[in-house]
């Protein structure tokens, strides 16, 4: 048992320190690479959907969604849980093999996505950040380098929480992303990187250089084409199957964060500006899909219309569907505001939720939420406040609380780590202080004794 300890600290001792230095820089780099992007997947959970949407969609294969709910889950748990482990060292010969696993099957998928370009943009780091395929691929390229050195040297550098208390930093972690997904599920996420957060306005009224130009998509014999307005196609063997819009601008930036949104009447009129208010207080009703509301949920929203016109509170709704669909739904629900169209794409990008309520004062978002998430089956009720601003939540409060909690939670389990140490440091400064005592006492004990000695020979000399 000796012989092995004294083979392990030989086999520490002969590890270079320049290894383990970049051993540990890699592991923060990599860390902090796989947290943030499983944190900004986590933080807009409906935008993770949407995009495994598009993917599934481009690859042709029907996926429950169920299915789909679940694996978006698990992917940004399992990224933001590898990406703490390798940062705090924790896990370290299961952490970088299960990372090397994800990066085996990424680099293949994102090649795919360079080569094809199926999808606007891969999602990795959600709309936090991003970039364009190729650069997506070769990040990902260094990124498996990076994980493949620590696939061999992970395990020797040092961690800051022992193995026996590293299964609390797991529950710790998947509690607080989850709790930080399942708010951005039912209510809105709490960080908005769209383009419209709240404190901005909701359309763009000076246009600036951008241009909004229209790309019809029609399909024949199985395959789908683009044109432009002016460069319809003819003949009946072309059906049309979607409208897009497409940003025309100075740069790729200023088109990522432009205002896209624009809604239209029944007679396919751009109406954005006019019924998008700039001056006073104004709801808007958002339906990204009208075939996936309740109709129970009409109760609820007529009782929200009633709450508006006694506050003095325009109210429209805009909903992503055919003039067709809209008449369906005013036949079921009987609304008493105006109803008007926009793609579901930009409804997406404004507000997450089905239905969906904007709250704007002078044209300026104030609060956004999910209709379920406003606990109140009905507005005209007394004890409902007369200030909607209620209905609001700080949504930056709420992730700096769950955030210092999860803090805290980690460095009480770091030092609880150390505590071990500790106690074999104090021990081993007992035991050599008393060894030191000993000593002395041993001295003082022999130099009593010489010197009782050497009296008692003095009166035989």
């Amino acid at each position: 048992m000796a012989s092995d300890k004294t083979a392990v600290t030989a086999k520490r001792s002969t590890f270079p320190l320049w290894n383990e230095l970049l051993t540990m820089l890699l592991r923060l780099v990599v860390g902090a690479t796989f947290a943030f992007s499983g944190f900004v997947k986590a933080v807009d959970p409906w935008g993770t959907i949407f995009k495994v949407d598009d993917y599934l969609a481009a690859m042709q294969i029907a996926v429950p969604d169920s299915i789909v709910f679940c694996g978006v889950f698990a992917l940004f748990t399992i990224e933001f849980l590898l990406g703490v482990c390798f940062i705090l060292g924790a896990y370290r010969r299961l952490a970088p093999s299960l990372a090397m696993l994800m990066m085996l099957v990424m680099l293949p998928l994102t090649l795919w996505i360079a080569v094809e370009d199926p999808v606007s943009d891969c999602g990795c780091f959600g709309d936090a950040l991003v970039i364009s395929h190729w650069q997506t691929f070769w990040k990902n390229v260094v990124l498996t380098v990076m994980v493949g050195w620590l696939v061999v040297f992970a395990r020797k550098s040092r961690c800051f929480i022992i193995p026996t208390l590293q299964w609390l930093m797991v529950a710790a972690t998947v509690l607080f992303v989850n709790a930080v997904a399942g708010y951005g599920y039912i209510y809105q996420p709490l960080m908005d990187f769209r383009p419209y957060p709240i404190g901005e306005t909701l359309v763009s009224r000076d246009g600036g250089d951008e241009e909004v130009e229209f790309l019809f998509v029609y399909s024949k014999d199985g395959v789908e084409a683009e044109f432009t307005a002016d460069a319809l196609p003819e003949g009946d063997e072309w059906t049309f199957v979607d409208r897009k819009e497409v940003v025309r601008g100075d740069t790729e930036e200023s088109a990522a964060t432009s205002k896209l949104l624009r809604i239209y009447d029944a007679d396919d009129e751009d109406v954005t500006e006019s019924v998008v208010l700039d001056e006073g207080r104004q709801v808007i009703l958002f339906y990204s899909s009208l075939d996936e509301v309740s109709i129970a949920s009409t109760y609820q929203i007529n009782s929200l219309y009633a709450y508006c016109q006694q506050q003095g509170i325009d109210m429209i709704s805009v909903a992503a569907a055919t003039p067709e669909e809209i008449a369906e739904w005013e036949d079921l629900s009987m609304p008493s505001y105006d109803i008007y169209i926009a793609e579901d794409t930009s409804i997406k990008e404004v507000v997450r939720g089905n239905p969906a309520v904007v709250f704007l004062e002078d044209g300026v978002v104030k609060f956004k939420s999910s209709l379920k998430a406003i606990a109140i089956a009905d507005f005209m009720t007394e004890d409902t406040s007369t200030d909607p601003m209620s209905f609001a939540k700080d949504n930056k409060n709420i992730l700096l609380k769950l955030s210092l909690i999860y803090l805290l939670s980690l460095l009480a389990i770091a030092v609880l780590s150390h505590v071990p140490m500790v106690v074999r440091y104090v021990r081993r400064r007992i035991r050599f202080r008393n060894l030191i005592v000993e000593e002395e006492e041993a001295i003082e004990s022999a130099d009593e004794t010489s010197t009782a000695e050497s009296e008692e020979q003095k009166p035989e000399q």
